[in-house]
């Protein structure tokens, strides 16, 4: 009986699978004649001017710009979700890739079979150069370079359990949307799509163990239907190795590094944002697999990163039509240092407006910087933009307790020293125990947690029960009643580390017709100093 009720389970999630595949095809046919209907009214419209008739706007103005202000706030919203991605790990799902008629693997046959050739245009200091041009450009010292890495190598990728909160599974419900073929204890077996495996450290398909799991169709996808992710009953291409490790199970997916990619970019950067800030997205993920891949951080769990923030996200969110586009339209393009080495290829939600020039290391300066709102400002609609928090002398006490154990009440608390970028880098406190210092951008902002204490961004929005302080960019305006010091408000803003890539300005400069190459050159430069 409870076989029975494990076959009906997967069959609902193989049905529920079909469904959005079928419905995500007939949006895009929807789309297509609504385009199509859009295009006979523009050339209707120009035949009209043409005759020289009056066109009529119609009573759709209004409505039109409200539409306009409507998309505006979505975007925001998914923005929202992709900055609380770097605590919680989840953004809004999106829309399958099937929709677009064909599967990701024939996609990337395809691209297989293809060579691309990528222009030496240089743009603002970064050079876009193709694999024959590769060793004259990576000679520069100190330059930056967009490359074509010629290479699609498979990655393996550590599945965490539900909601990324371990390594490491107790127990694994896995099963296929095709015929499949399972490799274990020296057997090479076919298996029907209709069966699902329950697996623990105990069973018998690992007794030796490990467990391969491969599809026999090419649109074969494996699925994890008890996994907590975003997307309900998430779907993998490649092959899915089982192993048993510490009396419990690792999950690791194994794949072209390439469709690994359009598993990585919306779940990382709303798919809804404007295409050359995917692109730019893209490049910037393949990049840091591809380092991830050669620093070997994640070996002990026989992969090469896992599916979570501590790595990129993956597979979070179904792969969109839009992020695959700007996965295939940057196939291999990298960024590399004038020597040829990888960039630290960091990217984060939002900036706080620096430009790549400014130095903001003094005090002073970066407080007037953050007063007259930032030189490079693409951002400066966003909700993070700006923000601000009131720290009570009392729950700052609270707070140095916590890191310093009776330490007692605080009487001061000022940055010591700042990041050229202008993040704090080290916290001076000192109270009734003396004085102690708390260093570094993640730190400071662990230590100042605002978990009761709403912060409060630009929009008016307030966040309550943050576990970490939106960024480490800001400065303290001590708070006084009757000469007494009462507290401080942090003035600060941007949302995440600060280096590399800031996502929502990547958007912001797309909106302003900059391409990839452009975004890319205004966040790494040539001299990627921090």
């Amino acid at each position: 009986m409870e076989e029975k009720w494990k076959r009906m389970l997967f069959y609902i999630c193989a049905l529920l699978f079909v469904m959005v595949v079928y419905i995500g095809m007939i949006e895009q046919k929807t789309k297509e004649r609504l385009l199509s209907a859009s295009r006979e009214a523009a050339d209707m419209s120009e035949a009209l001017q043409a005759q020289g008739e009056e066109k009529d706007t119609g009573p759709g103005g209004t409505e039109d710009t409200e539409e306009i202000r409507t998309a505006s706030a979505g975007a925001s919203g998914e923005t929202e979700a992709q900055k609380e991605t770097e605590a919680q790990g989840e953004t809004e799902n999106r829309k399958e890739t099937e929709a677009q008629g064909e599967t990701e693997t024939q996609k990337e046959s395809e691209a297989q079979g293809e060579t691309e050739t990528q222009k030496g245009t240089e743009v603002q200091g970064v050079t876009e150069v193709s694999q024959a041009e590769q060793k004259t450009e990576t000679g520069k010292e100190g330059g930056l370079t967009i490359e074509d890495c010629g290479e699609n190598p498979s990655i393996r990728v550590l599945i965490c359990s539900d909601n990324y909160s371990y390594d490491y599974h107790s127990a694994v419900s896995i099963g296929c949307t095709s015929d499949f073929i399972l490799e274990y204890s020296g057997k090479k077996e076919e298996h029907s799509t209709s069966e699902v495996l329950e697996l623990t450290p105990e069973s018998e398909y690992l007794a030796d163990g490990i467990m391969t799991m491969t599809p026999l169709k090419e649109e074969g996808k494996i699925i994890l239907p008890n996994l907590a992710r975003a997307v309900q009953c998430p779907a993998y291409c490649g092959k899915m190795e089982v192993r048993v490790q510490d009396g419990a199970l690792l999950v690791i997916n194994e794949l072209p590094l390439e469709t690994y990619l359009k598993g990585v970019v919306p779940s990382e950067m709303p798919a809804s944002y404007p295409l050359e800030a995917l692109k730019a997205q893209a490049v910037c993920a393949r990049t840091y697999a591809l380092k991830s891949m050669s620093g070997g951080r994640a070996a002990e769990y026989h992969a090469d990163v896992d599916d979570s923030v501590s790595y990129q996200v993956y597979n979070n969110n179904r792969p969109d039509q839009r992020s695959t586009e700007a996965v295939e339209g940057t196939r291999g393009m990298v960024l590399k240092k004038g020597d040829g080495t990888l960039v630290d290829a960091l990217y984060y939600s939002t900036s706080c407006g620096r430009a790549m020039q400014d130095d903001l290391s003094e005090e002073a300066v970066f407080c007037a910087f953050m007063d007259t709102g930032g030189t490079k400002a693409y951002e400066a609609s966003e909700t993070w933009y700006r923000w601000q928090a009131f720290f009570s002398i009392e729950e700052l006490t609270r707070l140095a307790g916590l890191w310093q154990e009776g330490f007692g009440q605080v009487y001061e608390m000022s940055v010591a020293e700042r990041l050229k970028n202008g993040s704090a880098l080290r916290l001076a406190v000192s109270g009734e125990g003396g004085s102690f210092e708390v260093e570094g951008e993640y730190s400071i902002r662990k230590f100042l947690s605002p978990l009761y204490t709403p912060v409060i961004a630009q929009d008016g929005y307030e966040a309550d029960g943050m576990s970490l302080l939106p960024s480490a960019f800001f400065y303290f305006v001590p708070e006084y009643e009757e000469g007494t010091l009462t507290g401080y408000t942090l003035k600060g803003g941007g949302y995440g580390h600060g280096i590399g890539l800031s996502q929502n300005g990547a958007k912001g400069m797309a909106d302003a017709g900059l391409d990839y190459t452009e975004i890319l050159s205004e966040y790494y430069g040539d001299t990627l100093q921090y």
